[in-house]
């Protein structure tokens, strides 16, 4: 968590549903009449700083589509959506196309006897500086025969970093950048010694 950059979120996400209709454009130029199978990927990312931000990624998956034929189409199907073309070596120094426009980045490969169109945004920065997280648990949130964790006082989080994963740029010493409290494992409770079974 973190003070939140104004309008952050909502550039991301237009940018997320821009890449999506530039890729499902070109599938349909590339194979018209396939289904493609869209698989999607949003992950976070964190600077030692604990800035939070967010990347996107895609691929649609056309099977069946040839490489060979299928490049070249994708690439003036790109190049008419305003699409810059570089070139990148991918696997065995075959050389793979990839485009760019307005920092995103796009390209073609192949899957087997499918063809792969993926693209991804750039990392959206979200929040500009880190704040710990509410606590997990509260004592009237407590489990039966449970305790609030005597390390983190029912934060949940490295009592070190409080969860940030970086003390002084440095990963932590206490969590190792696991971020959970070591104790309780993130739940902020523990069994109070001699207490019942139950759960």
């Amino acid at each position: 968590m973190g003070e939140e950059i104004e309008g952050a979120a909502e550039k991301f996400e237009r940018a997320v549903q821009w890449l999506r209709q530039e890729l499902w454009a070109v599938a349909a130029a590339v194979a018209p009449g396939v289904e493609p199978r869209a698989e999607e990927r949003t992950n976070d990312r964190r600077t030692v700083s604990g800035a939070m931000g967010k990347r996107f990624s895609m691929a649609l998956i056309l099977p069946d589509t040839p490489y060979a034929t299928a490049v070249a189409v994708a690439a003036d199907a790109f190049a008419a959506a305003g699409w810059r073309a570089e070139t990148e070596q991918g696997f065995g120094g075959r050389p793979l196309p990839v485009v760019t426009r307005d920092g995103c980045r796009a390209g073609v490969s192949h899957a087997g006897r499918a063809l792969r169109l993926w693209g991804e945004v750039p990392v959206a920065w979200i929040h500009a500086r880190w704040i710990r997280p509410p606590r997990v648990a509260t004592p009237e949130s407590l489990r039966p025969g449970h305790r609030l964790c005597v390390m983190c006082e029912g934060w949940g989080t490295c009592r070190t970093c409080e969860g940030l994963g970086f003390v002084n740029s440095r990963q932590c010493p206490e969590c190792g950048l696991g971020m959970d409290c070591p104790d309780c494992q993130g739940t902020g409770q523990e069994r109070v010694r001699g207490a019942g079974n139950g759960c």
